[in-house]
């Protein structure tokens, strides 16, 4: 059970400022010393970090965060959390808060991604790090979410997350997170998570836009053999039979599903795609 003083204290700083937890905005406190502890431990802090949160919350992992590096910029969109820790925090050095809707707003140039975030934002805010320049997150995800984005191929809840992340980053799941260490506690077990940035992707890819839009057109169709979506897309792509036929020629997985590809191969469609396109 989680220790019964950081939940009063949780429950106290939210009374005293006459908020609620907005069950629309995700909003799940973390109140498991413990679990804040390894967050930290997890995220390998230097004196010279800069280190981006999503999801200050009331401000638990903030302080933790701030107590151990240069700065931190703590992203939170919901005004009253967000008004309360400004004057909390006022003539903090370390911290900047910027309230806004994180998948949206522009996020500053920092060394680490650290944040318990709402599940609702989970997908944008990892493809949005994903593009970004920061090199490492930790992130407590839901545990459904997070099996996804390290499944294997093959595996049922194997899909478009799992393939795109794996060609910039490598992730694993630390540890998972039962709901009683959050105030109010999740319908669902949680999951803290790191993703490392690779320094060279995991595999060639030519043309990045055909392989995201390639990859998303055969996990939409997951159940069909990838040689139905194929012919689809290559059709939407208005590309004359006989070029869908040289590439169909080319692919020696057209009875397969999606699911029982590797990226690098769902990578070497898309590439002899862009080939046969280029000839």
């Amino acid at each position: 059970m989680p220790p019964e003083g950081l939940l009063t204290q949780t429950q106290r700083w939210l009374r005293a400022r006459g908020i609620t937890a907005t069950k629309r905005l995700g909003q799940h406190f973390l109140i498991c010393d413990e679990v804040l502890s390894r967050t930290i431990d997890y995220a390998d802090l230097a004196q010279n970090d800069t280190i981006l949160e999503i999801g200050a919350g009331i401000g638990t992992l903030t302080r933790a965060l701030a107590s151990q590096v240069q700065h931190v910029y703590a992203i939170e969109k919901d005004p009253k959390l967000h008004d309360a820790l400004q004057k909390e925090f006022e003539g903090s050095t370390r911290i900047t808060f910027i309230r806004g809707d994180a998948v949206k707003v522009e996020w500053p140039s920092t060394t680490k991604l650290v944040a318990n975030l709402p599940f609702g934002i989970s997908s944008p805010v990892l493809f949005k790090f994903l593009s970004s320049e920061i090199p490492v997150a930790i992130l407590m995800l839901q545990r459904e979410f997070a099996e996804r984005l390290t499944a294997s191929a093959g595996s049922k809840i194997y899909g478009r997350l799992t393939v795109m992340s794996t060609y910039i980053a490598t992730s694993e799941i630390l540890e998972y997170v039962a709901p009683n260490c959050f105030h109010p506690p999740p319908e669902v077990t949680s999951a803290l998570v790191r993703i490392k940035r690779r320094t060279e992707p995991a595999f060639n890819v030519v043309n990045h836009s055909l392989f995201t839009k390639l990859v998303i057109s055969f996990f939409n169709q997951r159940r069909k053999k990838i040689r139905s979506p194929l012919i689809a897309l290559l059709r939407e792509m208005k590309l004359k039979p006989h070029s869908i036929e040289e590439i169909k020629s080319r692919i020696p997985w057209l009875d397969l599903r999606a699911e029982k590809l590797k990226p690098e191969e769902l990578a070497e469609i898309a590439n002899i795609i862009h080939k046969v396109l280029s000839d």
